[in-house]
């Protein structure tokens, strides 16, 4: 349960077990994916059945796991099987840290649960249905792909949904409103790399499934180079409003979202846009959506 959990809460370059199932039942994992600045970094789990979570057992599962490591791992999740205390979290970050780990998180049973609910909740129903999980990766691979949505066609219309809005229909002109723009490429961006598709305040707006979900590489290709694409458009706004030249207007109106746009970056993020939406296009046509 907790690797199909994994599974659906990033874009992982890898995920394996890790190691002989312990005394505890409980199993290692480690996963490969990027960090915020696109940077490959190493994420190893303490899956372990603790009905009683102590700080001494937690120290060391992550002694052992980092000394098993050829580099040292970025993050260490810790996952029991009960309650644990605000002060036992912090304390088991604080070691973390001293083993020179930059991010610890630890769950607790019910946290676990949540997790698992919000990310991969057709898991838990094919649970409660009597499925049995699959216990080789590669097949527990292909039975998440298998879940929620049912198809690659209802999947490609979720991911279409991210391109049926003003921000990337509208003609962009010597005057537009920006921060909208720039919002809706950050959070295309983010739902095509991670599945969750948020608002400008950071609310999940829903799930989706990111771009190397798709069985199909071709897809999952077009979808990648979609997000490739997005985000030169995003460097081209950058550079513009860096370089004065998209700005806000003069009006004077604190509430006024438009901006003044001085060639030739009005035709440059209309062109980098196109190509975008025509990687998209290209990619979900294969899944017979044709939404845009």
């Amino acid at each position: 349960m907790v690797f199909a959990t994994l599974l659906r809460m990033r874009a992982w370059r890898s995920l394996n077990w890790h190691g002989q199932t312990g005394g505890d039942e409980g199993r290692d994992i480690i996963g490969v994916c990027e960090d915020e600045h696109g940077n490959e970094v190493t994420v190893v789990v303490a899956c372990a059945n603790w009905q009683k979570f102590t700080l001494t057992k937690a120290n060391k599962d992550i002694n052992r796991l980092t000394s098993t490591q050829a580099t040292q791992p970025h993050e260490v999740i810790v996952i029991a099987g009960g309650d644990v205390s605000a002060g036992t979290k912090d304390k088991c970050k604080t070691y973390a840290k001293s083993k020179k780990i930059n991010v610890c998180q630890v769950w607790s049973g019910s946290e676990f649960e949540e997790n698992l609910r919000f990310h991969a909740s057709s898991v838990l129903n094919r649970f409660f249905n009597g499925d049995t999980l699959p216990d080789d990766e590669a097949e527990l691979h292909r039975f998440m792909l298998e879940l929620d949505p049912t198809t690659e066609k209802e999947a490609g219309l979720l991911v279409a949904r991210l391109f049926n809005r003003p921000a990337f229909q509208t003609p962009i002109h010597c005057e537009s409103s920006m921060p909208a723009f720039r919002q809706a490429i950050a959070d295309t961006i983010g739902a095509l790399n991670t599945g969750i598709w948020r608002d400008r305040e950071g609310a999940i707006i829903s799930r989706v499934p990111p771009s190397h979900a798709f069985p199909n590489s071709r897809v999952s290709k077009g979808l990648a180079n979609c997000s490739k694409k997005l985000n030169t458009l995003r460097m081209t706004l950058d550079e513009g409003i860096k370089a004065n030249a998209i700005r806000p207007c003069q009006c004077n109106n604190s509430l006024c979202t438009t901006y003044i746009i001085d060639p030739p970056y009005p035709q440059r993020l209309e062109q980098e846009r196109a190509e975008a939406l025509r990687q998209a296009a290209d990619a979900l046509a294969l899944l017979g959506v044709r939404q845009f």
